[in-house]
């Protein structure tokens, strides 16, 4: 099993980046009253749409487009890949941050060592888990509390490196197969989903 980078020459034209929930539902059949139990076990997911363009001037990117999900097809090979319009936080983090603490599986929070902030919606990488910061928050005496979106999956140890530019996840392509359609001159839209593969 290969794990390949994702190539820049295919940036998509649109990108739908979903965090998908570890839940369990149950609805009251008396009351109709809706009791959720959250596991530590979410993962993203990322629809991509490639730009249509005539053949005659991107048919190499196209061929390249083809031969690369081709392969990836049916999930055995992997792919690391960044959230590609947000490869870096909005907030001020930047440098060699490092866990100030100890986390543990299920927690909704985590302590960073830095100087710099993180604003909501920002995503870092500890292990190997993408976080998504829940909201706007800044250091005090050097550390940053920062809440979660996602539950920790993994433990990990005080001073395990955080990493802000371009955290990625690796992902499979669940998909058995991928189509692509052509007609003279032009070539179909091409829509692609990976599915992450927890670390």
């Amino acid at each position: 099993m290969a794990v390949h980078d994702y190539p820049e020459t295919l940036l998509p034209q649109t990108l739908e980046w979903a965090s998908i929930k570890a839940v369990a539902q149950h609805r009251s059949p008396f009351s109709g009253a809706v009791e959720a139990i959250e596991y530590p076990g979410e993962r993203w997911r990322l629809s991509l749409q490639l730009p249509t363009r005539g053949l005659r001037a991107s048919a190499g990117r196209i061929g390249q487009a083809e031969a690369f999900f081709s392969r990836l097809a049916g999930g055995v090979e992997q792919v690391r890949v960044w959230h590609f319009l947000r490869p870096y936080p909005m907030g001020t983090l930047r440098g060699t941050p490092t866990l100030a603490a100890p986390i543990v599986r299920g927690a909704l929070s985590l302590q960073i060592n830095t100087s710099g902030t993180l604003l909501a919606g920002d995503l870092f990488k500890v292990g190997g888990q993408v976080f998504q910061c829940f909201s706007d928050c800044a250091p005090v005496a050097s550390v940053l509390t920062v809440p979660l979106v996602q539950r920790v999956r993994r433990p990990a140890a005080s001073g395990a490196a955080v990493e802000w530019s371009r955290p990625t996840l690796i992902c499979h392509m669940p998909s058995p197969s991928i189509g692509f359609g052509y007609s003279p001159g032009v070539a179909s839209p091409v829509a692609v989903e990976l599915d992450e593969v927890p670390q």
